[in-house]
């Protein structure tokens, strides 16, 4: 979510597919969301970042690919296709609970990261906020990005030290 102009905009979104047996998201499966129309495209992974240790580092010689994967279009431990379907009702349930979060919680937050969990039981819930937040491989449109950035850096230019 960027905040520009006095609006909140969700800007880019990340399924994880959660592993079998994984004790964390970091080997999660990261499948990018159309933020317009919940369109589910091709995944990827990007557990290289979470190995540790001179023995997996692809400098020294070690097993850690540092290039993209392979696109991954359905779920490793199911074989269920991901790729093609479409969360329902993406805009209204997810995307605008994380617009409004921000726009409540962080007005004055220039980008966040909220986790949304789509609970059969609860529907759409906050998970958490991350204030140190990237796209995970998410597809965003880049020009408007780098011009948030630039208005950003501008106006905190202008902004006298508190």
């Amino acid at each position: 979510v960027v905040v520009g102009r006095g609006a909140v905009e969700a800007v880019a979104c990340v399924f994880r597919a959660g592993r079998a047996g994984a004790a964390t998201d970091h080997d999660s499966i990261l499948f990018d969301v159309d933020v317009e129309t919940g369109a589910i495209g091709r995944g990827t992974t990007n557990m290289q970042w979470y190995r540790l240790g001179a023995t997996n580092c692809a400098l020294l010689g070690g097993r850690v690919r540092w290039a993209p994967p392979p696109p991954i279009l359905e779920h490793p431990d199911t074989g269920r296709a991901v790729t093609g379907a479409t969360v329902p009702g993406f805009r209204e349930r997810v995307a605008k609970l994380a617009e409004d979060a921000h726009a409540k919680l962080l007005p004055r937050v220039p980008m966040a990261g909220w986790d949304v969990v789509l609970s059969a039981e609860h529907g759409a819930c906050l998970l958490e906020v991350n204030l140190s937040c990237n796209f995970f491989r998410g597809s965003f449109d880049e020009a408007k990005y780098v011009g948030f950035i630039n208005d950003y850096f501008s106006y905190c230019e202008t902004v006298s030290d508190v």
